[in-house]
């Protein structure tokens, strides 16, 4: 069995991407993370790829695997803090500052697909992710608990043609290009969009950058989608247009199917709930949910 700081080590490099980082959270030197992971690594044959900057370990996982299953349930025990991972706009507006005996992550991962391989992988215990991109139903390994729902609507830059257009229409939307991420970064959002005829400027963007989005939009005529929680940390002068989408957004807490039922996941959804209660009443479109 592999001690807890050099997993630990290996783990928060993986999540966190690179040793500065893990260091500030977890109070272990550069030098020592670079030591420990290796240690690590060298322990189980496996080696560490970057894949579209994110780490990833490169041989058989297997025994890792189980030694991850091993530390996840010591953290959730008490003997370690668990870790938690959020959007760009929920890590500031509901996990900061960060609750007791947690640590948070950079809380800037674009997309769902990595945030549900940390977290199925054990190295993240929780993510606090948006609707309507969470976990199916019949996931074996994941499952969420939803704490709210807002609509999403488009936003552009002031002086935008569309801004004083009486009677806006999808169609009106259409003729202009409209953001859209890495395929699969959420997909269903992506389905919906593009069955709409939008998602067709394409910024590739694995970790949020303000000028590789909201800047995009102040620059150009393209158009984007926000909700209320967004609009609240994106700073500039983007302006919602009278026009939503489809689709509900929302927030929600993802974990392993293990950990659903655990006193301090329902702790972390209780304060969780009531920042967003705060939120909520400064924006009417917010609704509470908080049930699973």
């Amino acid at each position: 069995m592999v001690d807890l700081d050099s997993l630990t080590a290996l783990d928060a490099l993986q999540w966190l991407r690179t040793s500065e980082e893990v260091s500030k959270r977890f109070g272990l030197s550069q030098t020592t993370v670079s030591r420990q992971s290796r240690k690590c690594l060298d322990l189980f044959g496996l080696d560490l790829q970057r894949i579209e900057g994110e780490w990833n370990t490169v041989g058989d996982a297997t025994i890792l695997a189980l030694e991850r299953c091993v530390h996840q349930v010591a953290r959730w025990q008490g003997r370690r803090p668990l870790r938690l991972e959020a959007t760009y706009w929920s890590g500031p507006l509901l996990c900061t500052p960060v609750p007791d005996n947690w640590i948070l992550g950079l809380a800037n991962i674009v997309g769902v697909p990595r945030n549900f391989q940390l977290v199925r992988e054990r190295i993240v215990d929780v993510c606090l992710t948006s609707l309507p991109d969470c976990p199916l139903a019949g996931d074996p390994e994941l499952t969420s608990i939803t704490l709210s729902k807002m609509p999403v609507f488009f936003v552009t830059r002031p002086g935008h043609p569309l801004i004083n257009q009486a009677q806006l229409s999808f169609d009106d939307i259409a003729k202009y290009p409209t953001l859209g991420l890495p395929p699969g970064a959420y997909p269903r959002v992506e389905a919906c969009l593009k069955k709409l005829g939008f998602w067709n400027d394409h910024v590739r963007m694995f970790r949020y950058k303000r000028e590789n989005w909201e800047g995009k939009m102040e620059a150009e005529l393209t158009i984007g989608y926000a909700t209320s929680l967004s609009m609240e940390v994106s700073g500039g002068d983007l302006v919602r247009l009278p026009l939503e989408l489809p689709f509900a957004s929302g927030e929600a807490l993802v974990c392993r199917r293990d950990f659903i039922d655990h006193p301090r996941l329902h702790s972390l959804q209780a304060l969780l709930l009531s920042r967003l209660a705060g939120l909520a009443e400064r924006h009417g479109d917010i609704q509470l949910i908080g049930n699973h």
